[in-house]
């Protein structure tokens, strides 16, 4: 899929609401083990204006003709198909999220219509709408993915490439995986309004283990970030999200398949869709230092030729974006991490390299 809102700028990083002093981000995916582990979600049916859950689903499009989905698409503008695609595009997403989309490009977006077209997608039968509860929230937190429908909907309207997230897997993979999703929205919009951040983009397959077995799955990066971490360095950030009740078969995986993309690390050049970097580098994103210690001791991450970052979110949220990068340390006995130190990122950059 496209980068939609390519010829729009996002807010500057003085000018954003959600990002505080030193970089520090409240981030809606952030998890206790406890409520991961516990971690439920539900489809929720309601629309407004309807007293009842039947009356609601009654009023919900049905689609029974492939021409079904031109008439609507007709019925909808540039700014509705934007949220349905930004919805394909990331899988599950919070209403918070969607709101600070919103923050961040305030000149091509606006609360307003954000909400009148969840309402309109919705009504349409394109989008389904989940919900959640959190202990320290009074109301529950509001989620939306692709419906069916809606996956039809848009290779009908735009072809089959393979890009949309088939919605019934949902019902196929651990629940978890929408918390899996919502950090790599928490993880592109944190980037969005930094000076060093050159471009992403959300598909990047690295193949299956075994070609020929057309029961093996392919492995998907769910987003990919194009980062000028240090001066004249576009790196192409290949992310994978870590939870904290993962096993370590998926990381596995990423790895040898990494290492069969790279050619064992001597060739970080490949082509990472249409990013810019120079060099490929194999990023990690983990909610918790004790996530990320875990994959560097279990997977043994120093010994890998090529280059590996993790970014940590509960370094985010407590001392800021520039201290949360770490890489593992080649230099000791003992598995460790080392902190990347970046200052002066934001306005001098930094000599550091990895």
């Amino acid at each position: 899929m496209s980068d939609s809102n390519k010829d729009y700028k996002a807010v500057s990083l003085a000018e954003n609401p959600f990002i505080k002093s030193s970089c520090k981000i409240y981030l809606p995916s952030i998890f206790t083990n406890e409520e991961e582990a516990a971690f439920t979600i539900a489809r929720d049916w309601q629309q407004p204006g309807y007293a009842t859950i039947r009356e609601s689903i009654n009023h919900i499009y049905t689609y029974q003709y492939a021409s079904d989905y031109r008439y609507v698409y007709k019925l909808l503008d540039d700014k509705d198909m934007y949220w349905l695609r930004f919805i394909a595009r990331f899988k599950s997403v919070q209403s918070l999220q969607l709101q600070r989309q919103v923050a961040i490009y305030p000149n091509m977006l606006s609360r307003n219509k954000e909400n009148e077209a969840l309402k309109k997608l919705f009504k349409y039968g394109l989008t389904w709408k989940w919900s959640f509860e959190r202990d320290y929230l009074e109301k529950p937190v509001t989620v939306y993915t692709l419906s069916d429908d809606g996956y039809r909907f848009l290779e009908y309207i735009f072809g089959n490439d393979n890009s949309y997230f088939q919605p019934q897997n949902f019902f196929r993979l651990d629940i978890k995986y929408h918390i899996r999703f919502w950090e790599i929205v928490d993880v592109y919009q944190m980037f969005l309004s930094m000076p060093f951040y050159k471009g992403f983009d959300t598909y990047f397959s690295l193949g299956s283990l075994d070609a020929d077995n057309r029961k093996k799955r392919n492995l998907y990066s769910p987003l990919q970030e194009c980062l000028e971490l240090f001066p004249n360095q576009k790196k192409n950030c290949v992310f994978f999200p870590a939870l904290q009740t993962d096993n370590d078969d998926y990381y596995k995986k990423a790895i040898t398949l990494w290492s069969k993309f790279t050619e064992d690390g001597s060739n970080l050049e490949k082509p990472v869709g249409k990013l810019e970097g120079s060099q490929n580098v194999l990023a990690f994103y983990a909610p918790t230092v004790s996530v990320a210690d875990r994959l560097n001791s279990n997977l043994s991450l120093s010994l890998f030729n090529f280059p590996i970052l993790i970014l940590v979110g509960s370094v985010i949220q407590k001392e800021g974006l520039l201290k949360a990068f770490y890489v593992p340390d080649k230099n000791g006995e003992l598995p460790k991490l080392k902190r990347i130190e970046l200052p002066g990122l934001i306005n001098e950059g930094d000599e550091n390299s990895f």
